[in-house]
């Protein structure tokens, strides 16, 4: 489930990326999409790779923290962020 969340989020910031030119909405909305799409590979590259051949689990801390953060924190911040995006784009309609 987490591998969905973070497959999902990756999906949704690089839509809302390009969308933004073509929905006429603010430029900061294409850059917060844009640095969550950034941290998220990040996040998904640190743990793929801080994992890779560990066998016990306790080797590689900074790894199970990033993949922690790319299957939960971060996908729940780009769900808020979406959200209030919507918010906004409702009220000014």
């Amino acid at each position: 489930m987490g591998m969905l969340a973070a497959a999902i989020t990756l999906w949704l910031m690089f839509s809302l990326f390009l969308i933004v030119p073509i929905a006429g909405l603010p430029p900061v909305v294409a850059r917060v999409a844009a640095i969550l799409l950034v941290v998220e590979l990040v996040a998904l590259l640190t743990w793929s790779f801080g994992l890779e051949g560990c066998i016990e689990a306790t080797c590689a801390p900074l790894a199970q923290a990033a993949g922690i953060a790319a299957r939960t924190d971060i996908p729940a911040l780009a769900a808020a962020f979406l959200v209030l995006t919507f918010v906004q784009l409702r009220r000014t309609s």
